[in-house]
């Protein structure tokens, strides 16, 4: 059970991607919106944590921040999820990875 070696790691630097460009841009596109994810999430807590004291039409910026920012973190994920699925062609439709009823199968 030994690894590949440094040489084969190496000759397999040199091999082309067999992706297509279309998912070379949606693997850009996924970073960014993790990215903004990631700091939209940690926004909400700080923005809730320091704006208790300041209002805003009547509502603290603590309220705000979460009717804000907590659609706008679900719109980003449904986004992240929608183009994980339209850019994926690793899914094969006859050779399905997970099992529909897998105690079934292992019966």
């Amino acid at each position: 059970m030994a690894g590949k070696s440094i040489a084969d790691r190496l000759a397999g630097l040199e091999k082309p991607d067999e992706i297509s460009d279309s998912q070379e841009i949606w693997a850009t596109i996924k970073t960014i919106l993790v990215i903004i994810r990631v700091s939209l999430f940690v926004a909400i807590i700080v923005i809730s944590e320091i704006m208790e004291q300041y209002f805003f039409r009547g509502l603290s910026l603590s309220i705000w921040s979460l009717i804000v920012g907590i659609p706008l973190f679900i719109l980003v994920s449904v986004a992240i999820i929608n183009g994980d699925k339209m850019f994926d062609t690793n899914v094969d439709e006859d050779d399905p990875s997970a099992l529909k009823h897998p105690i079934r199968k292992r019966v």
